[in-house]
């Protein structure tokens, strides 16, 4: 196929990508930044800072990577930030305490800051009527390399260490940056014309702070990332305290790996029918029943203690979180403005990864004062209380707003 005339072969080259890449970025977290943080002589609260690190250049350029797709098209950012994620893993294999370590993660994060938004713009920007189903696709083949993480993570640093863990983050990153290579071979192959040009123009139009305040000061998009930022603060934060929690209770590092992991099928298998059924139900239904199973999920995980209990609550979490994030992602694209699909998700993602950067280190110091259960308790309200918001914000809509 010469030319993209539709978004298929565009969703499966950056699902492809995108699998690669977060498998290879998550490897390097799961199950094992934890426990390698632990053993440099990280307190808890410490752990979390070095667990966040990554989600703090979401913060910082997740909105300009956005804004600059918008301007200029996507290719050469989609490469950039490939190219962050085949050297970041590397970098690992040279830390000798937790302060390096806090600066490799910083370097890594701003892949996943550059790579996500303008991804999601990307797809978003080929969809028409499905475009909750259609960034569900994408973010199912990533939530593939996600979820094969854990497992592979665990079970090589079972066999090998942490060497052989990030040399196969590294083999990745670098599968992933020649797949993009190939795609984009040939110069002007995958330019889109509706993308790269009157987007372009549209987008052109705002200066660059003008833009920014108009996005900040839209309040839709304000609520979606609060929504989001929810939804990561508990994902971040439970990411980083269950393989703490797990070892307390006895299992082993492969063990961990392989429940995390389990989490994440389900997403994989139903994140696309989440986001088709946000499509035709509505985006804020959707994401209230994914909180409120998320809620319950936690509340029950810290009081049940055993193995065969905590796997089917690992799964029913995974499910009520990709109902979240199916309908979030979705809802943002439904309310950005035109020509500011880039810049309006960047602005999500950096939302999110606010959330996302506050939550391992929140509850890395309840857990440190209290008990990892006691933390984790935490994150059940967190959800349940964003559960109430979105409840009450889709009783406020008569009519129904754009929201829905």
């Amino acid at each position: 196929m010469k030319k993209l005339s539709s978004g298929l072969r565009m969703i499966l080259i950056i699902g492809c990508c995108g699998a690669l890449a977060i498998f290879s970025s998550t490897i390097s977290k799961s199950p094992i930044l934890p426990i390698f943080a632990k053993s440099l002589g990280s307190s808890g609260s410490g752990i979390g800072w070095i667990t966040s690190a990554s989600t703090i250049p979401g913060i910082l350029i997740s909105y300009i990577a956005g804004d600059l797709a918008d301007r200029f098209g996507y290719k050469k950012i989609l490469v950039g930030s490939l190219l962050i994620f085949a050297s970041a893993p590397f970098l690992y294999l040279l830390v000798k305490n937790p302060m390096e370590l806090g600066a490799v993660r910083f370097y890594h994060g701003f892949a996943t800051a550059a790579f996500g938004p303008v991804a999601m713009a990307t797809i978003a920007a080929f969809s028409s009527k499905n475009t909750g189903q259609n960034l569900s696709l994408y973010s199912s083949a990533t939530l593939i390399g996600r979820a094969l993480a854990p497992t592979v993570g665990g079970i090589m640093y079972e066999i090998g260490g942490y060497t052989s863990v990030y040399i196969i983050a590294g083999i990745a990153g670098i599968l992933a940056l020649f797949a993009a290579i190939w795609f984009f071979r040939k110069p002007g192959e995958v330019e889109d014309k509706e993308i790269t040009q009157s987007k372009r123009d549209e987008a052109n139009e705002l200066t660059f702070f003008k833009k920014l305040r108009a996005v900040l000061t839209y309040r839709p998009l304000l609520l979606v990332g609060i929504l989001d930022a929810c939804a990561y603060f508990a994902y971040g934060a439970f990411e980083m305290t269950f393989p703490l929690y797990a070892k307390q209770l006895g299992m082993s590092t492969g063990e961990i790996g392989i429940l995390l992991g389990v989490q994440l099928v389900g997403m994989v298998l139903f994140k696309p029918l989440f986001g088709r059924a946000s499509d035709r139900l509505g985006r804020l239904p959707m994401a209230i029943i994914g909180l409120l199973t998320c809620a319950l999920s936690f509340l029950f995980l810290s009081i049940l203690k055993s193995t065969l209990a905590i796997i089917p609550l690992i799964v029913v979490y995974g499910l009520g979180f990709a109902l979240v994030t199916a309908s979030t992602s979705a809802l943002a694209a439904d309310v950005a403005r035109r020509g500011q699909l880039g810049a309006s998700l960047g602005i999500l993602s950096t939302i999110m990864d606010i959330g996302q950067t506050l939550g391992p280190p929140a509850i890395g110091a309840i857990s440190d004062t209290y008990s990892y259960s006691t933390g984790i308790i935490v994150l059940g309200i967190v959800l349940l209380l964003a559960a109430i918001g979105c409840i009450i914000a889709l009783l406020k809509q008569h009519p129904p707003t754009q929201l829905v």
